[in-house]
């Protein structure tokens, strides 16, 4: 019989291996006498690329001590970057980009044999899998995108660990595991998670665990069961064995509470101990780099996960920026490398980078989100933010305020730069809201717009429902509930504790900031008590900025 076999793609490992041509299309015949078949190959590729960024910082590398705090050590570029910024992007990336091969079969017999066809698609699936979309068409390369260019050849011979999660992901949408795994220069024996795990997706404490991707143990430093109470969120020294250089790549949105700099400072820490090399993978925030403002944090607060350096709510900084001032200020002196962001200036928001978003955890699920993150999570103790609704963090209310409107009117009096608010009703349901504030409830509140993003003022906001919430609620007595193991719920005590007690609110903000509101103290009065002391923390600040501020 006669055969006509036509593929799409039997050339695929010719390519991947590298064996063969980088063109679109390239073709292969074979003939064989009868009454073997007649075959035709075609392969079709298909490439992503992105635009040219333009110019900017090559990595930085700090060693300890850090002579000069806020000195850059700049990495001179090559000549042909130097003569033609395009080459910077073109030559390197080329091998980098993602290749998708299709295969289609179909059989053709004479006209003796019965028809046969077969269709079937081949695609290399990503380790880890990352529901991201673009955001603009700005110019910005993450300190992953730089280190990928360099087919990461700074860590040829190096023993690998990455504290890491989904949020990392290129300007294409690979994850950081999907683009160093097989690499000839890097050997990762094992992952770090933060809070939310290494895919991003719970909202509890997680066990350490096998990652089946790709093989490699994931260690929790939001274990259920930390081997040190004390330093429950601190990598254990015998996980990090024979690890020559920590990678830490992580999405943070800007705000001081947000925890994942707070695991990248304990890294720090116990690599110092180890002598082991920390590598950050710079990030832009995505907030924006101007942005600072809110109360310093108490200082026998600080080291706590949700406060790990004394520093406004809103630093306006990155993770990069972030970890130099940890290791000088912090004296914790580890071997620290930054590879800086290029193309990023500190005036940007994130839909202005061309970067993909990705949800840096659960709750945050668009740039809006981070926006008013900053202020409005500071009484997240007792007010619920939404979560386990469609609008996390864009509404905030409790099952105990009585009148939407009548909050809406008091928050905005005076004017509230930036931001509208609206009357809103809700009921947070689901695994996202269980043990938050209004778990099950219908909450009274409002839903915020963001009208300016360039004037408005997140951490007024917080600070004014912080008021709110005291003339309102914080002479109001309820029962005391307590938990009793017998019983398996909380019952009354008998006592009698005020509904609100502001003070639990210091970790999120500060305890004179609390004591001012409790006081009754002119709200114009404290938030030029913030001022002061945002002004007292922008010099040190200043010695760790990595970027311009000029777009």
């Amino acid at each position: 019989m006669n055969y006509k076999i036509i593929a799409t793609a039997f050339a695929a490992l010719w390519l991947i291996t590298g064996c063969g041509q980088t063109e679109k299309k390239s073709e292969m015949v074979a003939e064989t006498p009868e009454p073997m078949a007649t075959a035709s190959v075609e392969v079709t590729t298909a490439t992503e690329s992105f635009a040219p960024p333009a110019t900017a910082p090559a990595a930085l590398e700090s060693t300890a001590p850090m002579a000069t705090p806020g000195a850059v050590n700049m990495m001179a570029p090559s000549t042909a970057e130097t003569t033609n910024p395009m080459a910077r992007l073109e030559a390197p990336y080329e091998a980098n980009r993602s290749v998708y091969t299709q295969i289609k079969v179909e059989v053709i017999p004479d006209k003796k044999g019965p028809a046969q066809k077969t269709t079937a698609t081949s695609a290399k699936e990503p380790l880890i899998k990352v529901d991201s979309h673009p955001m603009g068409d700005g110019p910005v390369l993450t300190g992953l995108d730089v280190m990928k260019r360099e087919q990461f050849s700074s860590l040829k011979g190096k023993t690998v660990a990455l504290l890491t999660n989904h949020s990392a992901i290129d300007r294409d949408g690979n994850h950081v595991l999907d683009l160093m795994m097989n690499q000839p220069n890097v050997n990762i024996v094992k992952l770090f998670s933060p809070e939310h795990g290494l895919y991003g997706n719970v909202d509890t404490k997680t066990p350490d665990v096998k990652d089946p991707a790709t093989g490699l143990m994931v260690h929790s430093l939001y274990s259920t069961k930390p081997d040190n109470p004390k330093k429950p969120h601190h990598p254990r020294a015998a996980t990090l064995e024979g690890v020559d250089a920590v990678i830490v790549d992580l999405q943070d949105i800007g705000a001081r509470y947000y925890t994942y700099c707070s695991y990248m400072g304990y890294m720090m820490e116990v690599c110092a101990k180890l002598g082991i090399e920390v590598i950050v993978l710079d990030r832009p925030n995505p907030v924006g780099g101007v942005y600072v403002d809110g109360p310093i944090m108490d200082e026998d607060l600080e080291g706590m996960v949700t406060g790990y350096f004394r520093m406004p709510i809103a630093h306006g900084m990155t993770m990069g920026e972030l970890a130099r001032m940890f290791n000088t200020e912090k004296k914790i002196d580890c071997k620290l490398t930054v590879v800086p962001c290029e193309g990023w200036k500190r005036d940007m928001f994130f839909d202005e980078t061309g970067l993909r978003w990705v949800n840096p955890s659960p709750n945050i699920q668009d740039l809006d989100a981070a926006l008013v993150y900053t202020g409005i999570a500071i009484p997240e103790s007792i007010v619920s933010m939404g979560r386990g609704t469609d609008e996390p963090f864009h509404i905030f209310g409790a099952p105990y305020f009585e009148d939407s409107q009548k909050l809406v009117d008091e928050l905005t009096t005076g004017g509230l730069p930036g931001i509208r608010l609206e009357a809103a009703d809700f009921t947070p349901t689901g695994t996202l809201s269980r043990d938050h504030v209004g778990e099950g409830r219908v909450c009274h509140g409002a839903r915020m717009h963001i009208t300016d993003r360039k004037t408005m003022r997140p951490v007024l906001l917080g600070v004014r429902l912080m008021d709110y919430l005291q003339r309102h609620h914080g002479t109001e007595m309820i029962d005391e509930m307590k938990w009793n193991a017998a019983a398996k719920k909380s019952l009354p005590t008998g006592k009698k504790v005020p509904r609100i007690d502001l003070m639990k609110l210091r970790g999120a903000s500060s305890a004179i900031l609390c004591a001012r509101i409790r006081e009754g103290k002119s709200l114009d009065d404290t938030m030029k008590f913030i001022d002061e002391q945002v002004a007292g923390f922008m010099p040190m600040r200043a010695k760790y900025l990595l970027y311009p501020s000029e777009k």
